[in-house]
């Protein structure tokens, strides 16, 4: 992944953060939309916005090489970096909970886990509290959410499903 952009995008419609997300600053739970959000126009406290919204990190914003099929409102999940970079979360819309594993976004991630195995960077899949940690040979361990879904993905894993 290419973190740094040569030309800023911007969120548009998309707003899928502002579904999958918490904000403890709103009261808004995870997995239900914000109530600031509006389709086809964006957030409209964009500008006085909680810090943790504007903290977001929003891999596809970021990442100049992730074409518009990455968008999250467009490929059904959205990606987000946690503990300095060293985690690549996937949160995926309960609405598409297998949107991950379609082409070419399963290979990709897949691609990712392996090198960031290399580079000390774990990925993992979320679809609401549970998930998977990928392993560089491919192997998916399930792990779920143990902290407030608001803040960092905290793991414990493997569980049983």
């Amino acid at each position: 992944m290419d973190a740094a952009s040569t030309s800023p995008r911007t969120c548009g419609a998309c707003g899928l953060c502002c579904k999958l997300m918490g904000v403890a600053e709103l009261g808004k739970p995870p997995r239900k939309w914000c109530g600031h959000f509006r389709r086809g126009r964006g957030c409209d406290i964009y500008g006085r916005r909680p810090d943790a919204c504007g903290a977001f990190n929003c891999v596809w914003l970021l990442a100049a090489n992730l074409d518009e099929t990455w968008r999250p409102d467009q490929a059904g999940f959205l990606m987000h970096s946690e503990d300095g970079g060293r985690r690549l979360v996937v949160e995926a819309d309960p609405a598409l909970p297998q949107a991950w594993k379609r082409s070419p976004y399963l290979e990709t991630i897949r691609r990712w886990a392996a090198d960031g195995e290399r580079r000390g960077v774990e990925v993992l899949i979320f679809v609401g509290d549970r998930g998977v940690r990928l392993g560089p040979d491919g192997a998916e361990t399930p792990v779920s959410r143990v902290s407030a879904p608001s803040g960092p993905a905290r793991v414990a894993g493997p569980v049983s499903r």
